[in-house]
């Protein structure tokens, strides 16, 4: 099996913007953070671990919530920060991504988040 019968899924990810509003006055500006609407990289082949996708469902009071650490992997070079938003373009669904890890050159892994509201982390 080479690498690239590997790369089963793609992704487009977004990146994390710091974005400044003065409210006038004199006043020091203000920081919020968004990301953008159009993916920064977009239809990039990757990997999600799926043997964790059946505990996206967790019962909790008073509701039903989304959760889940999945495994990503990408190809080496893949501009992927910390924060960055993924979507998994096959499911629609949204994870935040934690620390990009390089494997030996070879490719990354990350592990993403998944939440019922998506936000950084």
């Amino acid at each position: 099996m080479s690498i690239k019968d590997f790369w089963d899924h793609r992704c487009d990810i977004y990146h994390l913007t710091r974005e400044s509003a003065s409210p006038g006055h004199g006043l020091k500006p203000s920081f919020s953070y968004a990301y953008s609407d159009v993916p920064d990289v977009e239809n990039v082949p990757c990997h999600f671990g799926l043997k964790y996708r059946d505990t996206l469902m967790q019962q909790k009071e008073p509701a039903n919530e989304y959760a889940a650490r999945v495994k990503l992997a990408l190809p080496s070079g893949t501009d992927i920060r910390l924060n960055d938003k993924v979507i998994d373009r096959e499911t629609g669904l949204e994870y935040t991504a934690q620390v990009p890890r390089n494997v030996r050159g070879n490719h990354l892994i990350v592990f993403v988040k998944r939440t019922r509201n998506q936000m950084p982390l």
